[in-house]
């Protein structure tokens, strides 16, 4: 199949939707199918040739976050893409590119598949700053996916949530996958070296974008509990956002912000080591789709503790993998001491880690994506 994956988020954007649409693209052109990516320009930013992206003008529309938008000029590219011979377009994000792969879609009349990746009513606080409010969202979001063919939601809780927008066209469960043997790797010190932590240190990671959607003033929070009690702990962010200056303010407020590591965006091969190097992985957003992170961690062999949420039922399993906690700093810091204090046994934690993400491997989702795609066609 020829397949054509427009995305308003790519590299060098760092963030889970980038990730799942390079890695669902790479692991389809294994399977043998030909799959174009149609994302943003970026200035001075150069795809690899074998990545075949077909880059579109665009314009900055979010600095802090990196965020262009596709102006559409008719330049050579978008005029190529007119003349392109797909078998079925998949748009993932929802801006202007998604709507471009929709109106190509309907142009050729072929199939049109839509991820929805983002809880867009969690991030109105972006939208003409809050003006926009979630319920237009939720409308704007029923229209938008009602137009496609079909829609795909990372999990069941997704599912639910779209049906109660009032969305009429058949929505399928496909988790976004991930490639385990990139997470088999030696512990290289990575976090130490980059950071100078001392080996004695225990790391308490956070990666993510540093927005006020995460929740990470509650992971700093918990974290001052928990550094009163082990004195050895470190909290290290990974991630760039218009949080950044507020969170380094409330960690010093709090008396810790000398054990507060801000690493910024780390390079996407070098991630595995990021997890390796790590003790826990903590995690506070309850605004996710699915939460990739929490599954590259457990693929790593890293537990995590994380707030209560839908996303994760049969993904985190108490005691096992991790610990699922109320929404609370206090309750939160203890599970990440009594973790600290106590290590999971590492042979079955290993073994449970495994069992409880391989149905999200990233083979699994692109034969899923291929079934869903052949039954659309034909």
């Amino acid at each position: 199949m020829r397949i054509g994956f427009f995305t308003d988020a790519y590299f060098p954007q760092v963030n889970g939707v980038v990730t799942s649409v390079y890695e669902t693209a790479k692991e389809l052109r294994n399977r043998g199918h030909d799959v174009v990516i149609i994302a943003p320009s970026y200035p001075n930013y150069k795809d690899k040739k074998e990545e075949n992206v077909l880059r579109l003008s665009s314009i900055p529309v979010h600095k802090k976050l990196n965020i262009r938008i596709a102006t559409h000029f008719p330049d050579r590219n978008l005029l190529r893409l007119y003349k392109e011979k797909f078998d079925i377009v998949h748009s993932h994000g929802g801006g202007m590119i998604s709507l471009l792969g929709l109106e190509i879609a309907k142009l050729k009349k072929i199939p049109s598949v839509f991820t929805y990746h983002t809880l867009w009513n969690k991030y109105t606080h972006y939208f003409l700053k809050g003006i926009v409010k979630p319920k237009v969202v939720e409308k704007v979001s029923r229209i938008l996916c009602n137009r496609f063919t079909a829609i795909i939601a990372p999990t069941d809780s997704i599912k639910n949530e779209l049906i109660s927008y009032g969305i009429k066209k058949p929505i399928f469960v496909v988790p976004s996958g991930v490639d385990f043997k990139k997470f088999k790797v030696k512990n290289t010190v990575f976090l130490r070296k980059k950071l100078k932590l001392k080996s004695k240190n225990k790391i308490l990671l956070f990666i993510g974008r540093l927005g006020k959607e995460k929740s990470i003033d509650f992971l700093v929070e918990a974290f001052a509990l928990i550094a009163k009690e082990d004195k050895d702990t470190v909290l290290v962010i990974v991630g760039e956002g218009e949080e950044k200056k507020n969170l380094e303010s409330f960690g010093r407020l709090l008396g810790i912000g000398n054990k507060v590591y801000f690493a910024g965006n780390i390079d996407f091969g070098d991630m595995p080591f990021v997890y390796k190097d790590a003790d826990l992985l903590l995690f506070s957003s309850k605004t996710e789709t699915q939460g990739l992170v929490i599954l590259e961690a457990l693929a790593g062999g890293l537990p995590v503790i994380a707030v209560k949420d839908a996303v994760y039922k049969g993904i985190i399993k108490d005691n096992i993998n991790g610990i699922l906690v109320n929404n609370s700093p206090k309750e939160f810091s203890k599970a990440c001491l009594k973790l600290l204090k106590k290590p999971l046994d590492k042979k079955s934690f290993l073994e449970n880690s495994v069992k409880s993400v391989k149905e999200f491997s990233i083979s699994t989702t692109a034969k899923t994506l291929e079934k869903l795609y052949e039954k659309l066609i034909y």
